[in-house]
C-alpha cells in the first residue's frame, strides 16, 4: 500500500523557503480608570473586581456610561469608545473621517467619538492593528496612534502596529510616519528620541531600547495577519508559540525546551488554530495536541 503524504489532507500548502512622561502615564491612567467607572486615587492603581456573570453584564453597560459621563464633564475631553476583540478574531472599523483600522485578536483601540478636532484623530492601541488613514485636510489635524512606548504620528497612509509582550514594532507600507518615543528609552536617545520612518522601515522600541532595520518588500508580511496570513523566515519556534498565546489564548506546553529553538520558515494562509497547528506538526516533526486551552507540544 503507498504511503500517503501527509500534507495531502490539509486544506493549504506550506512552502518552505531558505506631551511628557508622567502626563502621558495620567492620561492613559484616567482612560483606564474612567471605562472601570471608578475615579483613580492618587498614586493607587486600577483593580480589577471579580463579579458573579449575570450582575458583570448589568454593570459593565453601567460602568462603561459612568466613564463616557465622567470623561465628557468632568475631564473636558471627548467621549471615548472602545473597540475590543477576542482570541482569533479580526476587526474591521472605519472612523468618522473614513480612516480603515483592523484591529488584530486579542486587541483594543479607543476612540473619541466626539470633541474638538485635535482629539478627534488620535486613538490608543493596545495589542495589534493595522491602519489606512486617511489624508490630512489643509490647515486639519495629524493622525496619532498612541502606545504605552510611542506615538506614530501618521505623515502618510499604510502601516501596521504591534504593542504586545512590552514592546511596540511599528511597520510602514506606504506614506510616512514620526515616531515620538516615551520613557526611558527617550532618555537614553536623548535627542534622536524622534524618529522618520519611510516604506519597507521598521522599527522596534522596548523599555531601553530602539531598533531601526530596513525589510524593503518584506514588510508587508508583517501585516500578513489581516489576509489570515503567516510568513515563517528563519523564526525561532518559541515566537511562533508566544504567537499563538497572544492570538488565539492558548498555552503552550514543550516536554523539551531545547525545542523552542529550533527555526522553521515558510508561508502558510490559514483561519483558525487547529489548521496553523497541523501545518507546524508536518513542518517540524513535532508531536502536537490540544486538550482544553493547551497546546502540548512533543518531539518524535
Amino acid at each position: 500500500m503507498e504511503d500517503k503524504n501527509p500534507n495531502d489532507d490539509l486544506p493549504f500548502e506550506f512552502r518552505r523557503r531558505p506631551v511628557n512622561d508622567n502626563e502621558r502615564e495620567a492620561s492613559w491612567r484616567a482612560i483606564e480608570a474612567t471605562l472601570s467607572g471608578k475615579a483613580l486615587p492618587a498614586g493607587g492603581r486600577v483593580r480589577s473586581i471579580r463579579w458573579g456573570k449575570a450582575f458583570a453584564v448589568a454593570a459593565c453597560f453601567f460602568l462603561v456610561g459612568v466613564g463616557f459621563w465622567y470623561i465628557g464633564t468632568r475631564t473636558g475631553h471627548a467621549e471615548i469608545v472602545e473597540f475590543r476583540t477576542g482570541y482569533g478574531e479580526i476587526k474591521n472599523i472605519t472612523l468618522p473621517d473614513g480612516t480603515v483600522v483592523v484591529l488584530n485578536a486579542n486587541s483594543s483601540v479607543r476612540i473619541p467619538q466626539r470633541g474638538p478636532e485635535k482629539e478627534s484623530r488620535q486613538v490608543w492601541l493596545e495589542g495589534e492593528a493595522w491602519f489606512q488613514v486617511s489624508k490630512t485636510p489643509p490647515g486639519g489635524t495629524q493622525f496619532v496612534v498612541h502606545t504605552r512606548q510611542v506615538d506614530v504620528e501618521v505623515l502618510g497612509t499604510k502601516f501596521n502596529v504591534n504593542t504586545r509582550r512590552a514592546r511596540s514594532i511599528v511597520s510602514l507600507e506606504e506614506g510616512k510616519v514620526r515616531l515620538s518615543v516615551h520613557g526611558e528609552t527617550s532618555r537614553i536617545m536623548e535627542k534622536k528620541a524622534t524618529l522618520i520612518l519611510r516604506p519597507g522601515q521598521v522599527a522596534m522600541i522596548a523599555d531601553t531600547s530602539l531598533v531601526k532595520e530596513d525589510k524593503d518588500k518584506n514588510v508587508a508580511n508583517l501585516s500578513g495577519w489581516t489576509r489570515h496570513e503567516f510568513h515563517f523566515d528563519n523564526t525561532r519556534f518559541r515566537d511562533i508559540c508566544q504567537l499563538i498565546e497572544d492570538t488565539y489564548g492558548y498555552e503552550t506546553h514543550v516536554d523539551d525546551t531545547t525545542l523552542l529553538n529550533e527555526h522553521i520558515s515558510g508561508d502558510v494562509r490559514i483561519s483558525n488554530v487547529q489548521d496553523l497547528l497541523k501545518v507546524l506538526e508536518v513542518s517540524s516533526g513535532y508531536g502536537i495536541k490540544i486538550k482544553d486551552k493547551t497546546i502540548y507540544i512533543t518531539a518524535h
